[in-house]
């Protein structure tokens, strides 16, 4: 682990499979979900609309992420649809999102593809802040969803197209303009065959035996 402008930097497999030891979290788990964001996406073909092969990736990520998770101790909620799966024993959140090429890559820091709204801000908030003490300068609506989340949140960012997918466990620090721009903690995913430090393979890397439809020409 390395720590670099006051983000603890999780970049070495060996690294980050201990900090998501320590959180309670299975790589195992993690990883699978991922990769069948990947599949999600690689079904789709050019007849769908062109927003779908994203939106595919992201929902199959999450499902994938619960599947694995739930068995575990976890729970889900979905707070005005922010879908997130829940540790009450690690006290933590983790809810997914899509973010930009910097994601499982260093020097540089990723932001969230699209737009956020509420419930990321509070997260945010809510990370920064111990319990529920809120400054007086904190909206009311913000201060109400903040609240709804007892735990800070880690945001699984994923970076999914067609040729390769990467993904980092990451705590969010700063909100700025509706997109996170900053991280407290980043722990790369170790996903055989990306890059950003990461090994080529990961002997230990769970199989997944889907099978993948050709796209329509």
């Amino acid at each position: 682990m390395s720590t670099v402008a006051s983000t603890a930097l999780y970049q070495h497999p060996f690294d980050a499979r201990r900090r998501l030891m320590e959180l309670g979290i299975s790589v195992e788990a993690l990883v699978k979900a991922v990769q069948a964001g990947h599949v999600a996406r690689l079904n789709c073909t050019d007849n769908d609309p062109p927003f779908i092969p994203g939106t595919e990736a992201w929902r199959m990520v999450v499902r994938t992420l619960r599947d694995e998770l739930v068995p575990l101790g976890w729970r889900k909620d979905d707070p005005s649809n922010y879908s997130l799966v829940i540790n009450d024993s690690s006290e933590i959140n983790i809810v997914v999102a899509s973010a930009d090429d910097l994601t499982c890559r260093w020097p540089g820091r990723p932001r969230t593809k699209s737009l956020k709204g509420l419930f990321t801000e509070a997260a945010v908030l809510k990370n920064r802040l111990e319990g529920d003490l809120f400054p007086e300068t904190v909206e009311a609506d913000l201060r109400r969803a903040a609240t709804v989340l007892n735990y800070k949140t880690y945001m699984l960012l994923i970076n999914i197209d067609d040729e390769q997918c990467r993904a980092e466990l990451s705590l969010p620090s700063n909100f700025d303009d509706q997109m996170v721009t900053d991280w407290a903690e980043r722990i790369f995913i170790p996903i055989p065959g990306v890059d950003g430090g990461v090994p080529e393979k990961v002997d230990d890397a769970p199989d997944i035996d889907v099978p993948v439809k050709r796209k329509a020409a």
